[in-house]
């Protein structure tokens, strides 16, 4: 399924997705969010220190992709990043 809207439901989809892909590469967190900022959508991510991160990306090349597939995109680059924090 591509995305063609960003809406609530999306972005429900999208955080489960970023939840098991966070899960399969053993990256530990407290909670995760995904948010609809105008342009932009956020990843919000609180790991071990309680702090939250938030990690950007924009609204409009999420269209058009798989949930799995940005999901995939956005997380795979700052994996490392999330293992430390």
């Amino acid at each position: 399924m591509n995305i063609t809207t960003i809406d609530q439901p999306t972005l429900n989809l999208l955080q489960k997705a970023f939840e098991i892909i966070l899960k399969e590469n053993n990256i530990r967190f407290k909670k995760v969010g995904i948010v609809d900022d105008s342009d932009q959508l956020l990843f919000l991510f609180e790991g071990k220190t309680k702090k939250i991160h938030v990690f950007k990306w924009s609204k409009q090349t999420s269209l058009g992709v798989s949930i799995g597939e940005l999901a995939q995109s956005v997380l795979a680059p700052i994996i490392p990043t999330l293992r430390t924090l």
